[in-house]
């Protein structure tokens, strides 16, 4: 039926539909989806790539307005796209749909560098934005694509099955042995505790005798009546009529709650059935997606080997004809035969592009001059970069001031936006025209194959003309002219790529003769690589700073909320290790340090990066380093072990916790055992060594930055982002999630708004403790006759320790020293330096 159709993910016929256009180039929901995002990057194109050069904007916010405006617009076309490209059927398709995805991906991390230089700030405040697009901030969420996992899913699940096997070969970590407390004091303890019970439990007993004496007395002193039925039965009435009524209050109060739509139905609190039949449709579209891919990986086999059987010898023949053709016209008009075109030049492909023989002549011989010319012109460009280097540096802060105040702010080139045109352009001219009706399962397209595989068996052909064609003309040349075969030059390139490998070093190979299972095997048997929990992004919950920008037109800096956070995750590491061509394009970040007081989360968001991309996490920390790979040969074989297995195996996740003891100002005495600054020298190395095809990404995590060298924290983790504490509202999404979450529930009796605002100043960490210590088995079984309220939880988060003032004043100070935080003061003291120069100029106008 039409209704299991569309539940399935398929469109419906136009004769199902009365008064129906055609349907749209994808399923019907994802078509429509399509279509807009279709709209909007026509708009985005028209902005970016307008036909005139647009004009520098001299006004800084009025640029920066116009840049977030198209991070966010280029935000939601992005998780369009992930929608449609995840649940299209059609193979060729999803293709040019994928394309598009990683370029607009691209174009939103370029986006992102862009805000960075202009607000000198890794957390950005939109909220200007969203309410001009009305828009939520849901829509600010960076879109995670699914692909990062299922298109590996099988590399994945063999890989943890090789990690699960060989973590329990290793068992259990031991933990150090304890020193035996002395019997006295142990007989001590013993004693003490069954006094207590001992003490307790007469407590009890006496209790039970006071209050047994004192219903005698009660008894005695008002003296014996008669049982009263009457009494009893009044009484007994009275009872239940208030528990019937507190019942009949407590539905009517919750109707009413639902009515005005401050509470959902009970009936609504679980998935709909629509919810059930919409993720059945998904998994149907998921299973049906890998079966019309293999389907179509065996059709261009299948097809590419018909057209070379069917059309290849006429293809051949044709070709042959057209360069016995050339030849008698070139001997004809230049009385001599041709010269034959190398490979590297194109072979005969260069011959067929409408022109005349001479004309094809001429640029042959124009190629080889300008091949020379270009060796000379390498030479003096590289003698004069030289001499310009330091002149540049020099007028380099100077000039950045007159180019924003002379020509205006642009947006620097980009790397994506061809490639989105042209799969813009590609998707639009192939399947807009195209009527899919017939198409109603949407599998492949023979024809479309036929137009791709003929070009490569036409490329093969050629090539085989070629040798062939190469022949003819020495015995054409030997029987007509007797001439010699001019001697080519293959050895002259031969050597000179010689001298290019010999020019550039390569790293040296420590363990040549062993096999990547191998040496996963050690590491993982030596406890460096590790298997990440599994916890998705989303679950670092939290709300969005609703006043960022009213707080800053106040020159106020607001506090970075949890969805702030969120965002430079995925946007610095995930969307960066999980897409090859992303990583390879966008601007390239090698490092991240996550600084912030204990218990932000962390050491939860490196889990997180992980489990998104399926990435191997490395463990150098300090302390899981100690008494591993000992000595500096050690060390350096270590950094490469970890770098070779890294790159093999990418995407991959290399951690540093506690990344302050690395690079410790001084180490403490009670540390200096365990040498924790062994990595200093290393770290930055291997980071030279990670080039843009690497999915490597080194992420450290430290909660006392303060302790470390600031330039060398800094040089080596590139980018830094600050993880405060949480702010009201999301601490009140953090208790409710925390609470449902343990299986707990969140009833009336439970003031959330209070137990938020009374618990600033604590850390994610210390809530979540809180919750898990509160809410047992047997807690969790007493919830329906007797609710959760606040004061049991504050009374378990009393026990720990606050986030202190000092402490985030210290890790702020800390901040101002990184090179953007320099940056961020130097631009504050400018502006009131400018201030107080407008404040002198209106002074002395007014005297």
């Amino acid at each position: 039926s039409r209704e299991a159709k569309l539940a399935a993910g398929l469109s419906v016929p136009a004769t199902q539909q009365v008064g129906a256009s055609p349907p749209p180039p994808l399923c019907s929901t994802y078509g429509k989806l399509w279509q807009e995002s279709r709209l909007t990057l026509q708009e985005l194109l028209a902005q970016e790539l307008p036909k005139e050069p647009a004009k520098p904007e001299r006004n800084r916010a009025v640029f920066y307005h116009r840049v977030a405006t198209l991070f966010v617009r280029y935000l939601q076309t992005a998780r369009r796209l992930e929608a449609c490209y995840g649940q299209g059927v059609h193979p060729q398709k999803r293709q040019v749909l994928r394309k598009l995805l990683d370029a607009v991906l691209g174009r939103i991390l370029e986006l992102k560098q862009e805000l960075v230089e202009l607000d000198v700030s890794e957390y950005h405040y939109m909220d200007h934005v969203l309410e001009e697009l009305k828009l939520t901030p849901a829509d600010l969420e960076v879109p995670i694509p699914k692909y990062f996992l299922s298109e590996r899913a099988r590399v994945l699940q063999e890989r943890q099955e090789v990690l699960a096997g060989l973590l329990t070969r290793v068992g259990p970590s031991k933990a150090p042995p304890r020193a035996l407390m002395p019997r006295e004091e142990a007989v001590r303890l013993i004693q003490m505790a069954e006094r207590m019970r001992q003490g307790r439990l007469r407590a009890r007993f006496m209790w039970e005798i006071r209050r047994d004496e004192e219903r005698e007395r009660r008894v005695r002193e008002s003296g014996m009546s008669e049982p009263n039925r009457e009494l009893a039965a009044t009484c007994i009435q009275k009872i239940w009529k208030g528990c019937i009524l507190r019942r009949l209050t407590k539905v009517a109060r919750q109707m009413e709650m639902t009515f005005i739509g401050m509470e959902m139905e009970p009936q609504l609190m679980g998935p709909s059935p629509a919810m059930i039949r919409a993720q059945l449709g998904e998994e149907l579209r998921r299973m049906r997606q890998s079966d019309y891919e293999v389907e179509y990986r065996d059709a261009l086999d299948h097809v590419r080997d018909t057209l070379y059987e069917v059309e290849g010898p006429s293809m051949r023949e044709q070709l042959k004809e057209q360069l016995r053709q050339w030849f008698i016209e070139c001997h004809d008009l230049t009385g001599r035969f041709p010269d034959y075109p190398e490979e590297a030049m194109g072979g005969c492909a260069v011959l067929f592009a409408q022109k005349t023989p001479e004309e094809v002549r001429a640029e042959l011989d124009l190629a080889e001059i300008k091949a020379e010319a270009k060796k000379k012109e390498k030479k003096k460009e590289k003698m004069e970069k030289g001499q310009k280097e330091a002149g540049k540096e020099k007028d380099k802060k100077g000039k950045d001031k007159k180019m924003e105040e002379d020509e205006g702010l642009t947006l620097s080139p980009s790397k994506f936006l061809e490639t989105i045109q042209q799969g813009f352009l590609h998707y639009s001219g192939c399947w807009s025209d195209r009527d899919e009706v017939v198409n109603f399962e949407q599998r492949y397209q023979v024809e479309l194959i036929k137009v791709e595989k003929r070009k490569e068996v036409e490329m093969e052909i050629r090539l085989q003309v070629d040798e062939l064609m190469r022949e003819e003309l020495q015995k054409l040349r030997l029987a007509v002219d007797q001439e010699e075969q001019r001697a080519t030059k293959p050895q002259k390139a031969r050597s000179s790529a010689k001298k290019k490998g010999k020019k550039g070093r390569k790293e040296k190979d420590l363990t040549p003769e062993r096999t990547i299972d191998s040496l996963y095997e050690e590491l993982v048997l030596q406890g460096i690589i590790k298997k990440p929990q599994k916890v998705q992004l989303a679950e670092y919950s939290g709300d969005f700073c609703y006043l960022g920008t009213t707080l800053r037109q106040q020159e106020i800096e607001p506090t970075p909320s949890t969805v702030d956070v969120r965002q430079n995750m995925a946007l610095y590491a995930i969307l960066r290790l999980g897409c090859q061509t992303v990583h390879e394009l966008a601007p390239l970040v090698k490092s991240l340090l996550l600084a912030g007081p204990a218990g932000t989360g962390k050491k939860m968001l490196v889990q997180a990066v992980c489990t998104e991309t399926g990435a191997n996490l490395f463990d150098l920390s300090p302390e899981n380093l100690v008494g591993k790979y000992p000595g500096k040969s050690g060390l350096q074989m270590l950094v490469h072990l970890v770098l070779k297995v890294a790159r093999l195996l990418k995407p991959s996740v290399i951690w540093v916790g506690n990344a302050e003891k690395t690079f410790y100002k001084k180490v403490p005495k009670e540390e200096k055992e365990l040498d924790p600054r062994r990595l200093k020298r290393e770290l930055p190395k291997a980071l030279h060594l990670l080039k843009a095809g690497d999915r490597v990404l080194l992420l450290g995590t430290s909660n006392k930055p303060y302790l470390a060298d600031v330039k060398g924290l800094c040089k080596t983790y590139e980018r830094v982002l600050l993880i405060p504490r949480p702010d009201y509202a999301s601490r009140f999404v953090v208790w409710q999630q925390l609470i449902q979450k343990h299986g707990g529930v969140v009833t009336s009796s439970l003031d959330l708004s209070a137990l938020a605002k009374v618990s600033d100043g604590y850390s994610q960490g210390s809530l979540a403790r809180a919750v898990q210590a509160v809410l047992t088995e047997r807690r969790l079984l007493q919830l329906p006759k007797r609710p959760l309220n606040a004061g049991e939880l504050l009374q378990m988060l009393a026990r720990t320790d606050p986030i202190y003032p000092e402490e985030e004043e210290m890790i702020q100070e800390w901040y101002c020293k990184t090179p953007l935080g320099k940056r961020k003061l130097k631009e504050k003291e400018e502006k009131i330096k400018a201030a107080e120069a407008k404040d002198k100029k209106k002074e002395k106008k007014k005297k």
